[in-house]
């Protein structure tokens, strides 16, 4: 955030104080200066540290000083610009911040909507935090399969539709077919065995939508052609489900063949 011109950061905090709520027309701000880093908190569903942009800010903040104050509720937790404040209590800064009285927390998501600030873990998070059954149990699901597979390639898995899970997310219409999605996970766990590329996104979008065209579809005639016949991971997923159905096919019998 430091290292953008004033003119765009004079932008982004007009966006972050000017956030309009249909449900809000009077918010009251209060500015205020401390070193005392204890009274800030995080919600559940802040953004995830990254150290990279962590360092980058601590650098920018060192050469120009801060330009945009953090943003917090009435108790102090964080709305926009937790890596701001952390980069400051690191340099032993002074923190200025910008209290918003009548802010609750569902308006963090719709600030971080406004600056798409959130990547879709903390979108999850902040859903699974107001009780959406569909988040609750996606973060479970990457307890099970985040080991060997991406949050956004289970994301894709489990919905219910065709890879558009991120959109979903973002928009609140995100469901889980949970069969579906175990099945789909299963069967790319065992083709790591034959390519560990099988663990990536695109393979699984493929494999998925093969499973659903092919309701007969036989993980183990895939495996076991897969290691007589070379199995590639194009980069085109449309490639990739070609592929899939070739050596699905390949000395199989009619009957059994998929499309």
């Amino acid at each position: 955030m430091e290292s953008l011109s004033l003119q765009k950061t004079q932008e982004r905090l007009s966006e972050i104080v000017q956030f309009k709520n249909q449900n809000k027309t009077n918010v009251k701000f209060e500015v205020g200066i401390t070193k005392d880093y204890r009274l800030f908190k995080f919600f559940n569903y802040n953004r995830a540290i990254k150290r990279a942009n962590l360092r980058a800010i601590k650098k920018a903040i060192q050469k120009r000083g801060l330009i945009m104050p953090i943003l917090v509720t009435k108790d102090f937790k964080v709305i926009d610009g937790q890596h701001r404040l952390l980069a400051l209590e690191e340099l032993g800064m002074e923190v200025h911040y910008v209290i918003a009285h009548d802010y609750i927390p569902n308006d963090v998501e719709e600030v971080n909507n406004v600056g798409a600030n959130w990547d879709v873990r903390a979108r999850v998070s902040n859903l699974a935090e107001h009780g959406d059954p569909n988040c609750i149990k996606l973060l479970e699901l990457y307890k099970i399969w985040g080991h060997v597979f991406s949050e956004g390639t289970i994301n894709d898995a489990f919905s219910t539709n065709y890879g558009r899970s991120t959109r979903e997310i973002k928009n609140k219409t995100y469901s889980i077919n949970e069969e579906l999605g175990n099945k789909v996970m299963s069967n790319a766990l065992l083709m790591t065995e034959i390519t560990p590329k099988a663990k990536q996104n695109k393979f699984i979008n493929s494999l998925k939508t093969i499973m659903i065209r092919n309701p007969h579809f036989d993980i183990n005639i895939l495996r076991a052609n897969a290691e007589n016949r070379k199995l590639n991971i194009y980069s085109n997923q449309g490639d990739i489900q070609d592929e899939i159905i070739e050596v699905y096919n390949y000395r199989t019998r009619e009957a059994k063949r998929i499309k």
